[in-house]
């Protein structure tokens, strides 16, 4: 568990799985994201919850809560992929908590984290071009935009531009 003066950064629990599974059925929210289908379902939530016990090692997944209340509002973590050495960062946020600086407040504590706690001396992570907020978060925490590609959006159904950004400690 992670805590900020706001927030608290726990492991996800079955408890959460309904307020995840509304969070992501807005489309606002699993649009900018890669791996996130559209839409999302109560049955999507059980098969990400199951799929965390598989994590890599070295890998921390973590709902976000307000301190003041009981319920996941976001999701954050790294993840080691395949063969990789350094861990991809990514977070989201339901719609309702956008603009009270939960992204960032999360975002620097989780990447402190990886960074010291994690021992990593870098960090991966990309926005879509257009989702103005990430960008401004990964650029205020001291990421670097390596450049742009295009990945795959499951809930767009398809490639998007994206901008690749690496953090280094």
């Amino acid at each position: 568990m992670i805590e900020t003066s706001r927030l608290i950064l726990r492991p996800l629990t079955e408890v959460d799985l309904p307020a995840i599974a509304a969070a992501l059925a807005n489309f606002n929210v699993s649009r900018n994201t890669g791996r996130i289908p559209h839409p999302y379902t109560l049955a999507d939530a059980e098969d990400y919850f199951a799929w965390l016990k598989t994590l890599a090692p070295g890998s921390l997944s973590l709902s976000i809560q307000e301190k003041a209340g009981r319920i996941a509002i976001g999701g954050i973590g790294y993840q080691l992929v395949g063969a990789e050495t350094i861990p991809e960062f990514g977070y989201w946020l339901a719609e309702d908590m956008w603009g009270k600086g939960y992204g960032f407040e999360a975002a620097a504590a989780m990447t402190h984290h990886a960074l010291t706690i994690g021992g990593y001396g870098k960090l991966k992570a990309s926005y879509h071009i257009g989702n103005e907020a990430s960008r401004r978060i990964l650029a205020r925490l001291g990421f670097r935009e390596l450049g742009l590609t295009q990945t795959y959006s499951q809930a767009r159904g398809g490639k998007v531009d994206t901008m690749m950004t690496e953090l280094a400690a």
